[in-house]
């Protein structure tokens, strides 16, 4: 059976209490994202991961029911920081070089460079002639910690707290629970707690970066 409805309401004051606003002052932390919907989404991810922070501290959890509570948090901030930066990268700057760069790779293309007059042979295989030239990238091929290095170099994530960026998004495969056990790899209070302190200055330095780009 649920809680007595003046249980569940002491609970959720508790939640809400020490939060510096509700589910619409933390949509509003994303005001430069120009999707609506996405930008919806990033605030709920980042009001969530604060109340079960807060649940967690309520329950006073311990032990092996701190493992839930940690892991949800760790999966909204990295979610949060892989979805801020790949909107930023694809849309607004989209036309970078470093975006640019970012998309291209070198790979050898076949070419029919003298048709059926000469075929070679390298032992008993037939070796065909290529080019090679920069292809794109699919982006989802691309993966997170270039990204955050592109976004570094762009300006838009500080170099100081990267590689924790990186660590919570690496956290969050964890999801897995053989990658988990074969990595011998158990999610902690602190490493949620860095998920959650580089939100503000991550969402400060993007702000900041796109007003002063405005000007």
């Amino acid at each position: 059976m649920p809680l007595q409805p003046h249980l569940r309401e002491s609970i959720h004051a508790y939640c809400v209490r020490d939060l510096p606003g509700d589910l619409h002052w933390h949509v509003a932390q994303f005001a430069f994202i120009e999707n609506e919907e996405l930008r919806k989404r990033l605030g709920r991810a980042f009001y969530s991961a604060r109340y079960m922070a807060k649940l967690m501290e309520a329950m006073q959890a311990t032990s092996d029911e701190v493992h839930a509570f940690v892991k949800f948090q760790i999966a909204q901030y990295a979610a949060i920081y892989e979805a801020v930066i790949s909107f930023l990268l694809w849309s607004t700057f989209a036309e970078h070089p470093e975006v640019k760069a970012l998309q291209t790779h070198k790979a050898y293309k076949p070419v029919s460079a003298f048709g059926n007059l000469t075929k070679m042979q390298f032992g008993d295989e037939e070796v065909f002639t290529c080019v090679y030239r920069d292809s794109k990238t699919p982006r989802n091929s691309i993966p997170f910690k270039d990204k955050v290095d592109c976004a570094v170099r762009i300006g838009l994530v500080d170099e100081a707290y990267a590689e924790d960026i990186k660590h919570v998004y690496a956290l969050r495969n964890l999801a897995h629970i053989e990658s988990e056990a074969e990595k011998q790899i158990d999610v902690e209070i602190a490493q949620s707690k860095v998920g959650y302190w580089r939100i503000k200055p991550f969402l400060e330095k993007i702000a900041s970066e796109l007003s002063g780009a405005a000007v």
